[in-house]
């Protein structure tokens, strides 16, 4: 679990949603695929960002990435530690990684 967050202008990190859950190992290699589950009533923020590409943070010790939430589908849930909450709406997102940046080091944006 984990919070899906992204970077605005003035370099603060906005909250997108919370609770996130991963569905697959995260990879943020080039071109890899992060996938997640979130409640809908959680995923408000995210649905205006669906074919947006974006400066991502999932977790303060992580650093950020460029990706393109490329869907975000009502699912039926499979994670576990939403088991007990099946009978609310669940989406699947995809965020497709375009690369890793350093904010510490402007110069360098790529991992």
């Amino acid at each position: 679990m984990y919070a899906l967050s992204r970077l605005e202008e003035d370099g603060l990190m906005i909250l997108c949603a919370s609770p996130v859950y991963p569905t697959s190992q995260p990879d943020y290699r080039p071109g890899a695929r992060l996938t997640f589950e979130v409640l809908e009533v959680d995923a408000s923020s995210l649905k205006r960002l669906v074919g947006k590409t974006e400066t991502f943070g999932t977790d303060p010790q992580q650093l950020p990435f460029i990706g393109k939430l490329v869907s975000l589908d009502h699912c039926t849930s499979t994670v576990v530690a939403l088991s007990r909450l099946r009978h609310k709406p669940a989406m699947r997102g995809v965020i497709v990684i375009e690369r890793m940046i350093d904010l510490r080091d402007p110069g360098q944006t790529e991992n």
